[in-house]
C-alpha cells in the first residue's frame, strides 16, 4: 500500500465514524446524519426507507426550508427554480412539493446516496443568492464617482 491508500482508508474510517444512523421502528424510516455540513453549520441529514426492492431517499423538505430561512425562495424566481431543476436533473433527484426525493436499488444505493447528498449541497449553495450577499450597485457607483 502506498501513502495515498492509507489516507483513503483514513478518509473512509472518518466517514463511517461521523455517520450516525437512527431507525424509527414505527415508520421504517432511518435518519442518517452525515459528516457533510449544511447551511446552518449543522450536519446534513438524509432519510432512508426500504420498500420492497426499492430504497427511498428524502430530505424531508429540510433543504428548501433552510434555503428559504436564509432569504432564498426558489418559487419566487424563475431563475432560481431553473437552477434547482438543473441540479436535480444532474443528480437524478426529484422535487415533490418542497421535498427532495430519490430512489435506488440495493446495487445503486451507494452512488444514489452520494448523488443525493451532492444535490443537497449544491442546492444549499444557492444561499449565495440571498439579498444580504447582493451588492447595491448604487452604493458602488456613488463611491466610484467621489
Amino acid at each position: 500500500m502506498t501513502w495515498i491508500d492509507d489516507r483513503i482508508q483514513q478518509y473512509y474510517a472518518w466517514m463511517k465514524d461521523n455517520t450516525i444512523v437512527h431507525e424509527d421502528n414505527g415508520t421504517g424510516w432511518c435518519s442518517v446524519s452525515t459528516p457533510f455540513i449544511g447551511i446552518f453549520n449543522d450536519h446534513i441529514e438524509v432519510f432512508i426507507k426500504k420498500e420492497g426492492e426499492k430504497i427511498l431517499l428524502s430530505d424531508d423538505g429540510q433543504t428548501l426550508d433552510s434555503l428559504s430561512l436564509t432569504g432564498v425562495d426558489i418559487y419566487r424566481s424563475a431563475r432560481r427554480k431553473e437552477l434547482v431543476e438543473i441540479i436535480l436533473r444532474t443528480y437524478g433527484v426529484q422535487l415533490q412539493g418542497k421535498e427532495l426525493i430519490a430512489s435506488a436499488s440495493e446495487k445503486t444505493f451507494p452512488r444514489m446516496k452520494h448523488a443525493f447528498i451532492s444535490a443537497i449541497c449544491e442546492i444549499s449553495d444557492l444561499e449565495i443568492m440571498a439579498k444580504r450577499y447582493k451588492t447595491d450597485s448604487r452604493v458602488c457607483n456613488k463611491k466610484r464617482s467621489q
